[in-house]
């Protein structure tokens, strides 16, 4: 998924940024893509994309259409047919050229908040906001498959994007971010590992970029091993509006963020962060991907609690779904190796092993705080953890046990190894929060978070991961 509104899918870029399906075998090569903006003086028209490809062995490409549509698409090479809802299928002899070529809808003063506006392309006169996905027409199932990109920015305009020119996968480009304005706002991180975290905003009078991008790279350097750490492009786009309601499109490499004047900084900058912090798709090893996706999900939840940028109702509601997505898993009690077999086959299995390292970094936390009397805690531990290993499993048994913590070998061979089901003690999450087992209606049991009264401010909301408002 490479968007999402929040109100439905909050962990998507903390602890649910998992590989998504890999491509089919294709033959017909790497796929370019042309970006245009036409201009009227200096103010943008609509953007136009052409994409060239050559026909595989079957003659033909199913293109899925952007998530926005177009208002207007034509093949220049070979046949198009768009009877197929949301599929732009054109045909030619195999091997031949395939042109197809597609426009935006008109620029116009955009700003109020539409239900889907993270799969909108945003296009006003004087700046371009989208997704990868909104914008970009991708052959169907291909993400492994080559692309090569190209567009120029008109002189003198501000461009932040993850469409990198020249070569990269049509999986980073669907998941990628292009903002362009005549005026914007930029500010540019360099972490401890080199790379680079780049902040735009089309109004700074709203946001402060120079704020945000210390807040990630403060907690990228804090959260994230040196070997998974990676560039990352945040692109903000204000809206007008009298409601809460937040969108976010994100993955590692970068994210949109749809923001209206009411939503508080913290509780949109947590999920920012979650993306930013994320092992990249090429640098998740599946047998360890526990740790590397589970434990940075617990840390950066934990600095940006810590720090203060994230209010109790944006923990309360990560934590919860920290725990509802592992426990909803029908593959939840899967060991390790099967994780390792089968990691490319089936998306529960990535889905896994993100949310199943969160929960034992937590549970690991209670036993360090509990057996220290509260003087220690998983931090102290990961501390000592070396910054590059094979295998964390046996260094982490040894950095708990350094600490304070005992032997935690049994529970690492039980939760981790074998896959038998964790389930949090209710107080592990004290004082603040509290854990309880609820069936659904087929009896399906799962933990959910729930805040208690006196954390934080205002009420406590009744239901799943509940918290002060």
């Amino acid at each position: 998924m490479a968007g999402t509104s929040i109100r439905t899918g909050f962990l998507i870029t903390i602890l649910a940024l998992a590989i998504v399906p890999g491509a089919r075998a294709d033959d017909s090569g790497p796929i370019r893509y042309d970006i245009r903006f036409p201009m009227h003086g200096d103010r943008i028209d609509a953007v136009e994309v052409r994409a060239t490809a050559r026909a595989g062995v079957d003659g033909r490409i199913d293109f899925v259409a952007p998530w926005q549509g177009a208002a207007e698409v034509r093949a220049e090479s070979g046949t198009l047919d768009t009877s197929s809802g949301g599929h732009w299928i054109v045909k030619a002899k195999p091997g031949d050229d395939i042109v197809l070529v597609w426009r935006t809808r008109p620029a116009q003063a955009w700003r109020r908040l539409d239900v889907s506006v993270w799969r909108s392309v945003l296009v006003r006169p004087d700046a371009v906001a989208t997704a990868g996905g909104a914008l970009l027409a991708l052959p169907d199932g291909a993400r492994d498959r080559v692309a090569e990109v190209h567009w120029s920015a008109p002189p003198g305009w501000v461009v932040s994007t993850t469409f990198r020119q020249g070569m990269q996968t049509l999986g980073e480009l669907g998941d990628g971010t292009f903002m362009m304005a005549l005026h914007g706002a930029t500010a540019t991180r360099t972490t401890n590992n080199n790379n680079t975290i780049r902040v735009m905003t089309l109004n700074p009078r709203r946001v402060d970029v120079e704020r945000v991008a210390d807040d990630i790279a403060s907690v990228v350097d804090k959260a994230t091993p040196p070997a998974t750490q990676h560039d990352f492009t945040l692109n903000i786009v204000d809206l007008d509006g009298d409601d809460q309601s937040l969108s976010i499109n994100g993955r590692s490499m970068g994210a949109m963020v749809y923001l209206l004047p009411q939503v508080r900084y913290d509780t949109w900058v947590p999920f920012v962060i979650g993306a930013a912090t994320m092992p990249a798709e090429d640098k998740v090893a599946p047998a360890n991907a526990w740790y590397t996706q589970g434990f940075t999900a617990y840390r950066t939840l934990e600095l940006t609690r810590d720090a203060g940028l994230a209010s109790p109702s944006t923990l309360a509601y990560l934590l919860n779904q920290a725990t509802t997505q592992y426990g909803n898993s029908p593959l939840r009690r899967a060991p390790n190796r099967r994780v390792v077999e089968e990691y490319t086959a089936i998306r529960e299995l990535r889905d896994l092993p993100p949310a199943r390292g969160a929960l034992f970094a937590m549970l690991l936390d209670d036993r360090i705080r509990k057996a220290t009397g509260g003087v220690r805690s998983l931090e102290d531990a990961l501390g000592r953890m070396p910054a590059l290993t094979d295998d964390p499993g046996p260094a982490l048994i040894d950095a708990v046990a350094a600490v304070g913590g005992g032997d935690v070998t049994s529970l690492y061979r039980r939760y981790i190894v074998d896959g038998e089901l964790l389930q949090l003690p209710r107080d592990a999450l004290a004082p603040c929060f509290t854990i309880g087992t609820v069936a659904d209606w087929g009896g399906w049991q799962t933990q959910h978070v729930f805040a208690r009264a006196g954390c934080g401010s205002g009420k406590t909301v009744a239901g799943y991961g509940g918290a002060p408002l």
